[in-house]
């Protein structure tokens, strides 16, 4: 008996890690992805490259898709090829997600990311989408 649930971990385990490549190898998913900004196609991922202040990252599946200035005003919407849908805002004094095509909104129920509640806020600088794999870091 103890010999199957060894088999039966090790066919799990060698399981998970075949999904975790799959899923998570850079540029799995982000090939067919859009990135507009103010509605506008973004041409390069590094907007104000040499703004000391904070950053927006964007990332998606693991890979940096976006690395936008915190203090300039934009609405970024993330299209991904499977039809998953995010807007991002930044505000110039925040940043929060405005909408989410996926089921549980939970990344749209995510308090604002602002200067002041950025070391105190229960996910600190971070958004994320689960459902998308989508996540926003303010640093």
């Amino acid at each position: 008996m103890k010999k199957r649930v060894w088999i039966a971990v090790l066919l799990l385990a060698a399981a998970a890690a075949v999904l975790c490549f799959v899923l998570l190898r850079p540029g799995a998913k982000t090939a067919g992805t859009q990135i507009l900004l103010d509605g506008e196609a973004l041409s390069d991922p590094v907007l104000s490259p040499d703004s000391k202040d904070l950053r927006v990252i964007l990332t998606l599946d693991g890979k940096e898709i976006a690395n936008l200035p915190f203090e300039e005003a934009h609405t970024v919407k993330v299209i991904q090829e499977n039809g998953d849908e995010n807007s991002l805002v930044l505000t110039g004094d925040r940043v929060y997600m405005e909408s989410a095509n996926c089921e549980g909104q939970d990344c749209v129920k995510m308090e604002a990311v602002t200067r002041d509640n950025l070391e105190t806020r229960v996910m600190f600088g971070m958004i994320i989408c689960l459902p998308h794999r989508l996540s926003v870091e303010v640093r």
